[in-house]
């Protein structure tokens, strides 16, 4: 994953906002309508928290509450932790791991654009891990090679160059020479191409 990229480029710009004098029923509706799994309360304008899903069932259901009758206050996260739309996903992972949240409302300047949440990263960090396995298996071959010194798997020389090459450790003579895995049909650990 790209964690140089800005949070912007993973957000999702859908938001449901909700006047800290709304009901919890009509915030839940607006939630379940269009599928999303917070809200950010606003008073005056300006966001000053958040509800979630998790919210909701954790401080109203042990008590027996009627939705109805509780306040958004009450149940809301304040203060509102937020993120900055340039700002690195690399530093939004990082304010998530502080804070132990799961959500980062998205202002450009003073404006609400967004919301980045772990499940984004995550989408965005799978997504990257497809296309560097994708890469890694087409060129394969020059990944495992890598360089350093000591002696020859298959000439026993010393070498300050040994290069592995499917498994093995090979200097630049037996390498060149095009040493290859044996088969099941042949007997011996090793042996070079005619």
């Amino acid at each position: 994953m790209d964690v140089d990229k800005p949070v912007r480029e993973v957000m999702s710009p859908q938001v449901i906002t909700a006047d800290i004098n709304e009901s919890l029923p009509n915030i839940a509706e607006k939630m379940i309508k269009y599928d999303l799994s917070s809200a950010i309360v606003t008073e005056d304008g300006k966001p000053v928290g958040i509800i979630t899903e998790r919210d909701i069932s954790r401080k109203l259901l042990p008590d027996d509450r009627k939705p109805s009758s509780v306040s958004l206050s009450e149940i809301m996260t304040s203060p509102l932790i937020t993120i900055d739309h340039y700002t690195p996903i690399s530093d939004a992972i990082q304010r998530m791991l502080s804070n132990k949240i799961r959500r980062l409302p998205v202002f450009r300047n003073d404006e609400l654009v967004g919301i980045v949440t772990s499940q984004d990263i995550v989408a965005v960090s799978a997504e990257m891990s497809n296309t560097l396995r994708e890469l890694m298996e087409s060129d394969r071959e020059s990944l495992l090679i890598s360089d350093f010194e000591g002696n020859c798997d298959l000439c026993g020389k010393y070498s300050y160059q040994l290069t592995t090459i499917d498994g093995r450790s090979l200097c630049e003579d037996c390498a060149d020479a095009g040493w290859r895995e044996p088969t099941d049909s042949d007997h011996e650990s090793a042996y070079l191409e005619k």
